[in-house]
């Protein structure tokens, strides 16, 4: 159940640097009792704000604000969930759920089959309320970092 002060909308180009930010300290907040320091400053070196300006201009990306300002953000394409980021100070209040129904919706569209996602470490356990199972161990390269992640799926085959 998320909150009621939650709005979802598309993604707009002028988002781009507290898209930047919120991913940032997500990242850094939310990841670091999984990850190394160093594996988290690669995985975040040569991050800029333009680098979310294709998906938002794709109509990939949408965020979810609360009194106006943007606590999390989503990516997802028919058959498969790219992003789910939450500002740190915004947890446990259904932001990451209000994410995941928008980006179940946009995976399903058009798509048979499972639904992928691949998941930090430390958001398996997120996923896994949604009905994803892990199907795969692997590692996401960034900045010659390996960062480990775990692949998951939905079998999505239930009727909804």
């Amino acid at each position: 159940m998320h909150s009621p002060n939650l709005t979802l909308r598309p993604g707009a180009f002028a988002d781009a640097d507290r898209l930047h930010e919120l991913h940032t300290v997500s990242v850094r907040t939310l990841c670091s009792g999984h990850y190394a320091a160093t594996v988290i400053d690669g995985w975040l070196a040569n991050r800029r704000p333009q680098g979310y300006l294709a998906p938002i201009g794709r109509g990939d990306l949408f965020v979810v604000e609360e009194g106006g300002r943007i606590v999390g953000f989503g990516e997802a394409v028919p058959g498969q969930i790219i992003a789910v980021y939450v500002d740190p100070a915004a947890t446990h209040r259904g932001v990451g759920a209000a994410i995941m129904d928008r980006a179940l919706v946009v995976a399903r569209s058009g798509h048979k089959g499972p639904i992928r996602l691949e998941s930090t470490l430390n958001a398996e356990a997120f996923y896994r309320r949604f009905g994803f199972q892990a199907v795969a161990h692997s590692t996401v390269q960034r900045n010659q970092t390996a960062i480990p992640a775990v692949v998951m799926e939905l079998d999505d085959e239930a009727p909804h």
